[in-house]
């Protein structure tokens, strides 16, 4: 009988520690299991935060750079000159011989709203900006003004006699009244950088236009 009794005691014991092993691994699967949940569930949300900013950033810069590239280009179309008025064909065209640029374009389209009260005359030196064309018609004015005078780089090409010199701007040549300045060309080199003022020939518009000063370019 004290065998017996002896072996079932072992085996509770050994039956109790089983059930007590379990239980302990159960409730430490559980603890582990709940401590997990917690940055699974919060770095999710952290990243969708994070990841909405460069988005938005990028949707803002995406909606703001194609309205700074259009106006670039539109800016890009238009072209400042420096020329003389030939004269009128229509009440929408006029010819201008252009001075500082290496278009050729003879004819423009222009509103007659920007040439009302700038009584122009044949000869006369007039700034202007003009788009040019896409479609291979002429050049539409943007703006028109007639200056008191203009200044201009480009080269002195020589002497045509003590009253005249020839002068090249933008590969465009043109002879120039220098009854003012002859003092200061007198020992110019041909071929030299310069910067030329000048202004329509007052006493003559048709004539040619008046050097009120030069000076060489180093």
């Amino acid at each position: 009988m004290r065998i017996k009794k002896g072996a079932a005691k072992r085996l509770w014991i050994a039956v109790l520690i089983v059930v007590v092993c379990v239980l302990g691994g159960l409730a430490g699967y559980y603890i582990a299991g709940y401590l997990n949940q917690k940055p699974a569930v919060q770095q999710p949300h952290q990243a969708d935060e994070n990841s909405n900013q460069p988005r938005q950033e990028q949707s803002q810069l995406e909606q703001e750079n194609p309205s700074q590239q259009q106006s670039q280009e539109v800016l890009s179309e238009v072209y400042k000159a420096v020329a003389r008025f030939v004269g009128g064909v229509d009440a929408h065209t006029i010819q201008l011989s252009l001075i500082n640029t290496n278009f050729d374009f003879k004819e423009f389209e222009v509103d007659e709203n920007l040439t009302q009260g700038l009584n122009l005359s044949e000869g006369e030196i007039v700034e202007v900006e003009f788009e040019k064309p896409k479609d291979g018609g002429n050049p539409r004015i943007v703006s028109i003004k007639k200056p008191d005078k203009v200044t201009l780089k480009g080269k002195f090409v020589g002497l045509a006699d003590n009253n005249f010199a020839e002068f090249v701007f933008d590969q465009k040549h043109i002879v120039l009244q220098i009854s003012n300045v002859s003092d200061k060309l007198a020992y110019l080199n041909e071929n030299t950088d310069v910067e030329v003022t000048f202004k329509t020939n007052p006493q003559s518009p048709k004539s040619n236009p008046v050097v009120e000063d030069i000076k060489a370019l180093e």
